[in-house]
């Protein structure tokens, strides 16, 4: 474990890492509150625990080969929806805490790979693919993921080699009132692309961001500084990402947007390396109102989305909040758990 001083007004901080009894590469983390977690992964993974992380179990669907389910969405300790990055493109649902899953969409072109899935609450969900004859493949669910339906038709074309990322399930944010964005790279460009909406049924408009895109770099996740009530404009968005790869240094690893996703710079100071994960830590936890953020080579620490600064070597590929937790997971089904250092 590695622990530092992030500032006078922030507590000493470590990743308490343990063991999950899986060796897959876990890349989607679901915490329904601070006892009950889900994560999936490679190898048709999905783990389930119900004493906050201190024992697992395996409860992954044994009939779809070895599909990577890198996008979990739990609603409690028996019903959770999985997302496959792959072929077949399929979402499952379990409601008895994974012992059967219900296959309830299966994308037919052989170009479909999920990237993201989320939900507004127990009904309303989303989750996107990459491009489909032309067009980022969405599907919604009104029902908590018992049927989806495709809403393609209302966005805009897809660029050459456009693409997203299926790195930590969070290239995908929801807001109050339908309010969603998600961000894309694939294609060879100085700019990603940020797709965003404002309302339900609003439509959908697409903003350049200053992180470089390319088959290995763009957009990996987002989250939004404070809630979305009724002004978008007024929404403070962030993202992270860079190049994935460990031999090639990333020039932008983050950009923050002041006016909901509309216009974007680069951060003041930006994480020190690749990004895959962003996540608000809870009110009541150790980093109460803070912003984190973690690649395979470490973690990062903000308090406004501009400034950040490290505060472990210790690396992840996902995060996920419970009421006042904040967890953590990645390759070899490692899983971990912020703490406050001993003294």
């Amino acid at each position: 474990m590695f622990s530092v001083c992030v500032g006078a007004d922030l507590p000493t901080v470590q990743w308490h890492v343990t063991e999950t009894g899986v060796t897959a590469s876990l890349r989607g983390l679901s915490a329904v509150d601070d006892r009950v977690i889900w994560a999936s992964g490679s190898d048709a993974t999905v783990i389930r625990s119900t004493d906050a992380g201190q024992t697992w179990t395996s409860c992954g669907p044994t009939n779809h080969g070895d599909l990577e389910f890198r996008c979990v969405h739990a609603f409690d300790d028996q019903h959770a929806c999985v997302a496959s990055a792959g072929t077949p493109a399929v979402l499952l649902r379990t409601v008895d805490g994974g012992k059967t899953w219900t296959e309830t969409y299966r994308a037919s072109s052989p170009a479909a790979f999920f990237d993201a899935m989320s939900f507004w609450d127990s009904k309303r969900g989303i989750a996107f693919s990459d491009p489909v004859e032309g067009k980022l493949l969405v599907v919604k669910t009104d029902d908590g993921g018992r049927s989806w339906t495709s809403v393609s038709d209302q966005l805009p074309e897809a660029r050459e080699g456009e693409a997203a990322f299926a790195a930590s399930n969070s290239s995908l944010c929801v807001g109050d009132s339908g309010r969603l964005w998600f961000g894309t790279g694939g294609a060879k460009s100085d700019s990603s692309r940020l797709y965003f909406r404002s309302e339900w049924n609003g439509q959908w408009s697409t903003a350049s961001t200053p992180i470089p895109s390319s088959p290995t770099s763009g957009i990996f996740s987002i989250t939004t500084l404070k809630p979305q009530k009724k002004n978008p404009q007024s929404s403070i968005v962030i993202c992270v990402g860079g190049d994935y790869r460990v031999s090639e240094p990333s020039p932008v690893t983050g950009c923050i947007s002041h006016d909901g996703g509309v216009s974007w710079r680069v951060m003041q100071t930006q994480p020190g390396g690749f990004r895959s994960a962003l996540i608000v830590t809870p009110p009541n936890s150790v980093l109460s109102g803070n912003l984190i953020a973690v690649g395979p080579e470490g973690t990062d620490i903000s308090n406004d989305g501009d400034h950040w600064r490290a505060i472990s070597s210790t690396g992840f590929h996902a995060l996920a909040t419970g009421d006042t937790e904040v967890f953590a997971c990645g390759s070899e089904g490692r899983f971990g758990r912020l703490t406050l250092a001993n003294p």
